[in-house]
């Protein structure tokens, strides 16, 4: 399909930014498919929470009513298929019973003001045990805290208080772009804030996927006080535009070149280039261990970026392959993902 569609867009495409201003014309168009809040409403998203809790029979696809760019922003999110495809994945009753679990928790929700002059939002789920350690889950692109449901109940199981933050653009967030990370980082740096004032002296946790993962890279390159004792980064990318390019590549089969159109919108509306928005830039400036973990089979985030995160970390660090796991399917390999998680954080967390 990206074959078939992709080359005539791209001719269309360069014409366009021939022509001087149409090149803005372009990147506002590409903003529009890719950082705006609709945009970030797209796959399981899509879907009311009520509808996410009906499972498969909440599924309300029409796919007659996809535009082609819709169609191939599902094929670069690995769900060509659409939700079908996703209900299918084996790994589908495991997700579904961490939403349910999610949702049956009631979490409270949560609002502060960002330094960056936005009002902030998270859902934030309290252990009936009293804890002083706080993980704050960072979901990914097109995501929700919803679906943070699995790892944020196993952290319940181990005593632990989750905080899970809205990204840009997405859910509760009142931005209505996507900033892929690099604002957001700001907003995690506000949420520590908040823990630290409201709770007296919080051990935090960092855990991101994704594009969480690259939200949390890139906060551990601010000056994050002593409270965040360690961060997991699950399948983040070098930066922004290194991702976009890939995708360009590889899925869209559009030129690279045309990104400069992207990132001028971009700079224009949010102050920021897609390459200053960099993982490793953050990760040289980080005093936060981290854990990196990547699947070997991830072609959306590609392995390759795992050993240039990992190489550019200036903190103490590790890292965890996980087999055969495609984008974000690393948690699915439960006792090697999450005991490799617990062997981490326990190395930071002092003895009571």
């Amino acid at each position: 399909m990206a074959k078939k569609f992709g080359r005539p867009f791209a001719r269309a495409a360069g014409l366009a930014a021939a022509a001087g201003g149409a090149g803005l014309a372009i990147g506002a168009f590409a903003y529009s498919q890719l950082l705006s809040r609709k945009a970030a409403k797209r796959g399981f998203n899509q879907l009311s929470d009520e509808d996410a809790l009906l499972g498969k029979e909440g599924a309300h696809l029409k796919k007659e009513q996809e535009s082609l760019w819709d169609r191939l922003l599902a094929r670069a999110m690995g769900d060509a298929a659409g939700l079908e495809d996703f209900y299918d994945k084996p790994y589908y009753p495991s997700f579904f019973d961490g939403l349910q679990w999610f949702f049956a928790k009631k979490p409270e929700k949560i609002a502060i003001d960002s330094p960056r002059g936005s009002r902030i939002h998270a859902d934030m789920i309290l252990n009936e045990k009293p804890s002083d350690v706080w993980v704050i889950c960072v979901h990914g692109y097109c995501s929700s805290p919803r679906d943070f449901g699995g790892a944020a109940k196993i952290y319940h199981e181990w005593g632990y208080n989750t905080l899970l933050p809205y990204l840009c653009g997405h859910g509760d967030s009142e931005d209505n772009f996507v900033s892929m990370g690099w604002l957001d980082r700001l907003d995690i740096v506000a949420w520590v804030d908040y823990l630290v004032r409201e709770y007296g002296s919080p051990k935090i946790i960092l855990h991101g996927v994704s594009m969480g993962a690259a939200t949390t890279m890139m906060a551990t390159g601010e000056d994050l006080p002593a409270n965040v004792i360690c961060a997991v980064a699950d399948c983040g990318y070098t930066s922004v535009w290194d991702e976009y390019a890939v995708q360009a590549r590889e899925t869209l089969h559009i030129p690279v070149s045309l990104l400069y159109a992207l990132d001028a919108v971009v700079r224009m509306k949010h102050g920021f280039s897609l390459k200053e928005a960099s993982s490793i830039n953050q990760l040289k400036k980080s005093k936060t261990p981290t854990l990196f973990i990547h699947g070997d089979a991830d072609d959306f985030v590609p392995f390759w970026m795992l050993e240039l995160v990992y190489d550019a970390c200036a903190a103490e660090k590790e890292k965890l392959v996980a087999p055969g796991a495609g984008h974000a399917e690393a948690c699915y390999q439960f006792e090697l993902y999450y005991g490799a998680i617990r062997d981490f954080i326990n190395r930071y967390l002092p003895e009571e």
